[in-house]
C-alpha cells in the first residue's frame, strides 16, 4: 500500500488574506522571473581569442576561459528554464489556491536551488563571470529560504509562515533579474567556446 503525504489545512483565521498575499506576490515576482531574455549576438571568434564580458559588453579577450567555468556557466543558463517553469508553476498555484501544485513547485525551485549553488562556485573566481557570480550570490539564497519555507508552511498548515515565505522568495525572484541579464551574454559566449573546441 502506497502512503500519500496530506497536507495540512492553512489556519481558518487568515486563509483568505494569506492567498491573496500570495497571488500578488508570487505572480508579481514570477513576472520578473519569467520575462524574455533576448539572446544577445555573438560574432565570430577570432582564432586564439575568446569572447568575454566586461560590465555586460561583449569585448574580445585573449585567452579562453577555463572548462570548469564554461561548463558551469552553461549549466546555470540551462537552469534558468526550468527556474521560469517553477516560478510560473507558482503564479498560478497561488491564483487557483491550489496547495498541492505550490508544495510541488516550491520543493521543486528549492532542490533545484540546493543542485545549483555549487556551480555558483566554479564561476565566482574567475574575473569575467564573477559579477554574474555575485548576482546568483544574493538571489540564491533568498529564494531557497524562501522557497524552503513555504513549502514548510504549506505541510504545517500555517497561513501566516505562508505569507512569510512568499515574500522571501518574492525578494529573491526580483533578485534574480539581475542574475539572469548577467548570465545571458556569457552563456551565448561559453557556448560558442564550446562549440569552438568540439571542432
Amino acid at each position: 500500500m502506497t502512503a500519500t503525504r496530506r497536507l495540512a489545512a492553512p489556519r481558518r483565521d487568515a486563509p483568505a488574506a494569506a492567498v491573496g498575499l500570495l497571488v500578488t506576490l508570487l505572480v508579481a515576482a514570477c513576472g520578473v522571473a519569467t520575462a524574455t531574455t533576448t539572446p544577445s549576438p555573438v560574432a565570430p571568434a577570432s582564432p586564439g581569442a575568446s569572447p568575454s564580458v566586461d560590465g555586460g559588453a561583449v569585448a574580445p579577450s585573449p585567452t579562453w576561459w577555463p572548462g570548469g567555468v564554461v561548463e558551469a556557466v552553461i549549466n546555470l543558463g540551462k537552469a534558468d528554464a526550468q527556474i521560469q517553469l517553477a516560478g510560473g508553476d507558482l503564479g498560478v498555484a497561488a491564483a487557483n489556491e491550489d496547495l498541492e501544485l505550490m508544495r510541488g513547485a516550491a520543493d521543486g525551485l528549492a532542490i533545484l536551488l540546493e543542485r545549483l549553488i555549487p556551480q555558483i562556485d566554479r564561476i565566482r573566481d574567475y574575473p569575467e563571470t564573477a559579477p554574474a557570480a555575485a548576482a546568483y550570490d544574493a538571489a540564491f539564497p533568498v529564494m531557497l529560504e524562501g522557497a524552503t519555507q513555504l513549502r514548510d508552511a504549506i505541510d504545517g498548515g500555517d497561513a501566516t509562515a505562508m505569507a512569510a515565505g512568499s515574500q522571501r522568495l518574492a525578494e529573491g525572484l526580483a533578485q534574480y533579474a539581475e542574475a539572469r541579464r548577467l548570465i545571458g551574454p556569457l552563456v551565448d559566449q561559453a557556448l560558442l567556446m564550446q562549440r569552438l573546441l568540439i571542432k
